[in-house]
């Protein structure tokens, strides 16, 4: 499911022509999966949430075209 949003994403010219959407998703999922299966059993910090898609979208996203 994820791949697929990120692949139309692409198509439409806000995620990068060459970035690798199924590393991207497995990235996105596997991380996310450890924040919320580590720790004491407490939703993580929605900011560190946010930190890691940030930085693994960094360099894929980009500004729709006018």
């Amino acid at each position: 499911m994820i791949t697929s949003y990120l692949a139309a994403e692409r198509e439409r010219g806000r995620v990068a022509a060459e970035a690798d959407v199924d590393t991207l998703a497995l990235t996105l999922i596997g991380t996310c999966h450890l924040l919320f299966a580590g720790g004491d059993g407490a939703p993580p910090d929605p900011e560190a949430v946010r930190k890691v898609v940030a930085t693994a979208i960094a360099g894929t996203v980009r500004e729709p075209s006018p």
